[in-house]
């Protein structure tokens, strides 16, 4: 009966310290997205969730994690192109476009890159955090993969190119890119994504 209380209380206390981590990412999404990356403080935060800052601390180990976990998560394309591959590398283009236009067709998804873009637009840390958190893995992995040469500029392709997209469908609203099906996008975007990874590069070819 002892061993069962024990295990309660163990287990009561990861359910609260994940429902704690939860609503930090939660508060500091809208923190970042109101008042940007080098404004937003880690106490604001954790006054925000109603904890003690050496939780965020904790969970998190310092302000670029707390921002790469809350800003990116899963709306950032690199983010789901390492998870994808470990589903496999065929079709990875249409694939990722899919997988991105599907999230992102769900409000508020968008919101979380919105506010990593502005930030990492004007502040030189939240671009680090971008590239040092996503770039470099994520290319290496590319390499492994397809066996291709310049993974770096390929994989900051894709994210160019998703980006661009998603601004253009969500943020500008442009016609006829922001009422296209998912299906039409992803049967004029995926092919392109595809080469950007896969394709042997055309500067070896043309050379």
């Amino acid at each position: 009966m002892l061993q069962a209380m024990s295990e309660a209380r163990r287990a009561g206390r990861w359910r609260t310290g994940q429902q704690n981590r939860q609503r930090i990412i939660d508060v500091a999404r809208e923190r970042f997205m109101r008042d940007g990356y080098e404004r937003a403080t880690v106490r604001a935060i954790a006054a925000d969730a109603g904890v003690d800052v050496a939780m965020v601390y904790y969970f998190f180990g310092d302000k670029e994690g707390l921002f790469t976990v809350s800003a990116l998560a899963d709306a950032e394309p690199l983010y789901q192109l390492a998870a994808l591959l470990d589903e496999g590398t065929e079709h990875i283009g249409p694939r990722l476009v899919r997988r991105f236009l599907e999230h992102w067709d769900q409000e508020p998804a968008f919101e979380p890159l919105l506010a990593l873009w502005r930030s990492a637009a004007v502040q030189p840390k939240a671009r680090n955090v971008v590239h040092d958190s996503l770039g470099g893995p994520v290319a290496a992995r590319v390499s492994t993969e397809f066996g291709v040469a310049g993974a770096e500029l390929r994989v900051e392709l894709v994210a160019s190119h998703l980006t661009g997209l998603a601004v253009a469908r969500y943020q500008l609203k442009i016609e006829p890119i922001a009422s296209a099906t998912i299906d039409y996008l992803v049967a004029w975007v995926g092919p392109t994504v595809e080469r950007y990874l896969a394709h042997p590069s055309p500067y070896l070819l043309s050379g």
